[in-house]
Order: structure tokens, then sequence, then C-alpha cells
């Protein structure tokens, strides 16, 4: 069960970058393809060289279009990048940040070339559990995270400026929320429960400073809750 006191990191520690921004590796990808692609220059500048030195390309036998370019970043004589491509068009590009053999990070492209998402996996198995996807000022505005890592999302996180505001999340592992969280600061301030599965809440605990301080109950036709329990208190009855 993921706990409810402390705060919620924004994003696994190896892709914190950039004040939360989810910057992708496409503008990379389409330099490597005019390398590829263009012509030699009679004096060719010492970057070039080395991108021709570090990227190699794959294409498809049949059409001739490009599908992969793979890409050493640091010209250690290790693969890092793969670049997956429709002609000049980058659809998907995978990084092997540590460079320890087992991909880290995936970006993903629309038609537009533009990051339509960040997939990562929290536990370094190779297979991505976790999306960013940006918010209006290209910091991370939501993370969709598949908590057993069988791509089936059941948490989601919203943020706000770079920090998190609401979270939900379904224990059953059927795509339908049962659990709502918001945050003040980064901190869970109420935690509400659907008990029955029908898509509702029944039940909110209220936090302060981390601590439950108060438990409110029987909501009406509108959500509104009846009952509230303060943590210590009688339960007294109304809104």
């Amino acid at each position: 069960m993921r706990s409810l006191t402390g705060k919620t990191s924004l994003l696994p520690s190896h892709i914190h970058q950039a004040g939360g921004r989810i910057d992708g590796r496409c503008a990379i990808a389409t330099v490597l393809v005019a390398v590829l692609l263009g012509p030699v220059a009679c004096a060719p500048d010492p970057e070039q060289l080395r991108a021709q030195r570090t990227t190699d390309a794959e294409y498809d036998r049949e059409t001739g279009r490009l599908e992969l370019i793979t890409f050493d970043s640091n010209d250690n004589g290790t693969v890092d990048t793969w670049s997956y491509m429709d002609g000049n068009t980058v659809l998907r590009i995978e990084i092997d940040i540590n460079e320890d053999g087992t991909v880290d990070r995936w970006e993903y492209y629309g038609e537009d070339q533009t990051l339509e998402k960040v997939g990562v996996s929290r536990g370094n198995a190779g297979v991505a559990d976790t999306w960013l996807f940006e918010g209006e000022e290209g910091e991370v505005g939501r993370i969709e995270i598949s908590s057993v890592g069988d791509g089936q999302v059941d948490r989601w996180e919203f943020y706000e400026g770079g920090v998190l505001v609401r979270a939900e999340e379904g224990a059953d592992l059927d795509t339908q929320p049962d659990r709502w969280e918001t945050y003040q600061d980064g901190v869970v301030s109420s935690a509400a429960f659907d008990e029955d599965g029908d898509g509702r809440p029944d039940r909110r605990l209220m936090f302060a400073a981390g601590a439950v301080v108060a438990i409110e109950s029987d909501p009406d036709e509108t959500g509104a809750y009846r009952t509230r329990i303060e943590v210590g208190r009688q339960a007294w009855s109304g809104t």
C-alpha cells in the first residue's frame, strides 16, 4: 500500500532533470539523420566526424526506408540510444542511461514530432511501467503508473508547477479509480475510497501535517458527506 503520510517524489531519480521538465532527444535524432543522409563536407568539423563515427543506421530491406538509428552518445564504444524511425520521422527513442545493457527511458513522439510521453522503469527491469506527460509549461503535468509492471495503468498523478496536487488509484486493476487523493505542497491532505464498487467515494480521510484528523462518510446524492468523525472526538451528523 502506498504511504499517505509522506511527500511523493515527482520523478524517479535517474530522470529528475531540468526542474521537472521532460525534454526529449528528437532533435538529436533529426541531426543524426542529416549526418547520415547529407553530403560530407570537404573539411568536416569534429562534431560531424564524431557523429558519423558513433552512429549507425538500419533500413527496411524491401522499401529502403530508414528504420533505426543507433547512437553512442558519449563516444565510449557502447551504443546507448536507439531511435526507431519511419523514414525521416522519429517514432520512438529508447535510451540506456547508465549503459548497463537495459533500457531506462522510452520517448514516444507524435506525427508532428512533438514529445507525447516519456516511459521509465522504476525497478530498472527493462520494461516501462511509468509514463510522464508534459504540462502546459513543459514541466511534468501527469504521471501514469502500472504498479505491477504489466502495462495496465492503475495510478494517475496530476501535477501543477511541478508539484503533486491530486492522484487517482484503482486497487482492482480494472482501470476504474476507487481511491482519490489530494495534496497540499506535495503532502497528502485527503484520501477518499470507493468501498462498494459504484465508482463514487463512500469514505474520506482528512489529513493535517501527515496525520489523520477526521473521517467522513455517508455521502448524499451530491457527494457531500453527512457524517464526520473528528479523531478523538464524538461523531456528528450534518455538513
